[in-house]
């Protein structure tokens, strides 16, 4: 079975395996917002996905703040905005402002410190994204730095598979003896005695850890099956000057 799905530059991934590929996926990465003047961590979820972050903050967050969800019309979409207040491990508490942006394809969700609504709708409204037929992507320089942009999805027999680029930041990170080969690259073992793996292909990496029981054999073999494939998008900024040929 084959999947692709737009990762938040606008590259396309695409993935390929002998298992069930029909579930969504998540996108996500750093790009730079032009009224923070500095990057700015992005999520871009399945449609629909703003009213499921709504219902999680009202039911997981200490309180909402005095003023209730608001939503907002902009770019041919709907912002809804809450501002939350959440315990700090450390103890005491933070707040925060929440935005989800929801369009015909895509939900593009950040957050910044302080109960700011009119410093984060001003995020959306200088930030450059577009919708498309194969989802929501982000037009505004995506960065490689703190981390690449990166697309998320759960796969029945494998488990939660995170694809990235393969980007020299990334590719510095991989063993230097070599994995096991496959068709379509090496497999590593992430942590000795453990199921997770790692994949390292021509144009992507991608990390495999299971949920759940697993049945090896099924693993195993669904892993060795996996075929991932990250299609850069034409300009889509630094990350794409820095990405790498696979090993």
């Amino acid at each position: 079975m084959r999947a692709e799905h737009l990762a938040i530059d606008g590259s396309i991934v695409s993935i390929e395996a002998d298992v069930d590929l029909g579930s969504q996926a998540t996108a996500t990465g750093w790009a730079i917002v032009p009224s923070l003047m500095r990057s700015q961590p992005f999520t871009v979820y399945p449609s629909g996905h703003s009213r499921v972050v709504e219902e999680f903050a009202r039911s997981s967050f200490d309180e909402l703040s005095r003023v209730p969800v608001e939503e907002f019309a902009l770019k041919g979409g709907n912002l809804r905005i809450a501002e939350v207040r959440v315990r700090r491990a450390t103890g005491g508490t933070r707040d925060l402002t929440v935005g989800a942006w929801e369009g015909r394809s895509g939900c593009l969700s950040t957050s910044l410190l302080g109960h700011v609504k009119e410093r984060l709708i001003e995020v959306f409204d200088t930030l450059a994204f577009s919708e498309s037929a194969r989802g929501l992507a982000i037009d505004s320089p995506v960065v490689p730095r703190p981390r690449p942009p990166e697309v998320i999805k759960e796969i029945p027999e494998l488990g939660v598979v995170n694809i990235r680029p393969a980007v020299n930041s990334e590719l510095e990170l991989i063993p230097r003896t070599r994995g096991f080969v496959t068709k379509h690259g090496e497999l590593f073992r992430r942590r000795e005695g453990g199921n997770a793996l790692l994949l390292v292909a021509r144009s992507a990496i991608a990390r495999i850890d299971p949920i759940g029981e697993i049945v090896p054999e099924r693993f195993v073999a669904a892993a060795q099956s996996l075929r991932v494939e990250w299609t850069l998008r034409q300009h889509s900024g630094p990350a794409a000057q820095q990405a790498g040929g696979g090993r």
